[in-house]
This record gives C-alpha cells, sequence and structure tokens, in this order.
C-alpha cells in the first residue's frame, strides 16, 4: 500500500499550500490503499528463496510525484521477511506512506493475541475518532482470544513485536514488524479464497495512521533522491 495506507478523508488533502483530490473508491466518500495495490510490478531480481518486484508511481494531478517501489520476500524454513522500499525519483517533496494488507485463514479455533496498547475507535465512514485502551476491547498482551469472536475494523499503535500472534493449532505464527508503527486489524468471512468465501483475518503493519496526509501523524516526507522502507515477517513456532 503506497504512497498512503489505509484511508484519505474525502480523498481531500493539502500539501505544501496546495490542495490534491484523488480518487474515492472505499464506498464510504473516502480515499483508500495509495496508488499500487492494484499495479502490476516488474521481478526485477530473483535467487533461491528470494525475490525482488518493483513498480512506479507516475505524477497525476491528485498526486503529482514520481516514486518508485520495490518489494522484496525473502524465505527461509521457519520464516518469511517482507520488505518494501520507496524512493522520490522525481522533484520536489513527496508526502509517502507505506503498508501491506496480507490475510490469513482462521479456524473455530485459532487465538490472536495482539501486543498493542491503544487501540482506535472509527466513525461510520472508518474514519479514526478517538482511542482507548486496547484491553477495552478485550486485547493487547497477555490477552489471546478467538478470532471467530472478533469483528474488527480496527487501526492500533503503541505496539511491540511480536505485534500479533496466531495460534491455528498445534503452532504459532509469529507477525512482527520493523519502522512500521501502526497496525490495522480486520476480520472477514467473505475472503475469495481458491475454494470459495471462507473466514480470513487481516493484520497490516502501517507506517502510518489513517488520514496522515492531512494530520502529518508520522507522515515521512521524501525530497527528490531520498528513500524510506519498512519490513515485516512472518515466523513459524
Amino acid at each position: 500500500l503506497a504512497p498512503w495506507p489505509n484511508r484519505i478523508e474525502k480523498g481531500i488533502y493539502s500539501f505544501e499550500g496546495n490542495e490534491y483530490q484523488v480518487e474515492v473508491r472505499d464506498g464510504l466518500g473516502n480515499a483508500l490503499h495509495g496508488l499500487v495495490d492494484e499495479s502490476t510490478a516488474e521481478v526485477v531480481e530473483t535467487r533461491t528463496g528470494f525475490v525482488k518486484l518493483a513498480t512506479k508511481v507516475s505524477g497525476s494531478s491528485g498526486y503529482p510525484w514520481n516514486l518508485l517501489v520495490e518489494a522484496t520476500f525473502e524465505l527461509s524454513a521457519y520464516e518469511l521477511v517482507v520488505g518494501y522500499f520507496v524512493t522520490n525519483v522525481g522533484s520536489g517533496n513527496a508526502p509517502v506512506g507505506i503498508g501491506t494488507h496480507p490475510y490469513f485463514p482462521f479456524s473455530i479455533d485459532t487465538t490472536i493475541e495482539v501486543n498493542a496498547d491503544t487501540a482506535f475507535v472509527h466513525g461510520s465512514d472508518m474514519m479514526p475518532v478517538t482511542h482507548k485502551p486496547a484491553s477495552e476491547i478485550g486485547l493487547g498482551p497477555g490477552n489471546a482470544v478467538l478470532v471467530k469472536d472478533l469483528q474488527l475494523d480496527t487501526q492500533f499503535t503503541a505496539v511491540t513485536n511480536p505485534v500479533a500472534t496466531l495460534r491455528p493449532g498445534d503452532h504459532s505464527l509469529d507477525i512482527w514488524h520493523e519502522n512500521a508503527p501502526w497496525l490495522m486489524i480486520y476480520t472477514t468471512d467473505k475472503f475469495p479464497w481458491a475454494e470459495g468465501p471462507g473466514n480470513a483475518i487481516a493484520i497490516e503493519p502501517q507506517t502510518c495512521p489513517a488520514d496522515a496526509f492531512n494530520t502529518s501523524e508520522d507522515l515521512r516526507v521524501l525530497a527528490s533522491g531520498e528513500s524510506t522502507w519498512m519490513r515485516f515477517g512472518l515466523k513459524v513456532r
């Protein structure tokens, strides 16, 4: 998800004195998940257990900056590590956020522990309006709960690694992230798996919160030639 994760309220933001409008596409009147989540990427490097992909953001009226967006995937026996790198390859300063949106299946006995202290309350348009301790919604460090009992489309912060642990049976899956202090978790029973719609939980590391293009909270501003990055990993125990 780049050059922003999550939402921009009404798809409108201001940067360096200019106002911009990007596509509204979340069904609630907001811009969603940036400009590359449905792009075709080029494979630029491969070796055993490793692949690097690249795609570009070309300047437009709503986002008039040029970016190179690269993703690396490195697989070992018990861990997958994914890195995202964004470089401003144009002129001027560019506002940037990065995120990712992996989905995981779950069964009736799968539990999750979320190592975040703070959860956000969202309005009907899914924009955050306030926050509360994660423990008030039954989550947070030390609280392992059944995923099937959760209905989440919730933003978290004040996270520690692993940011989440899924326990689907006789093993655990730790999800960690680096240089990405925000987390979004979403549950659905209609994810389009190959065998048909079913249960899934999205665990989404992000570098900034929803609407960071307006609030500037943890927004990264890249000068021409500058880069930023985040990583996350999945480790089986």
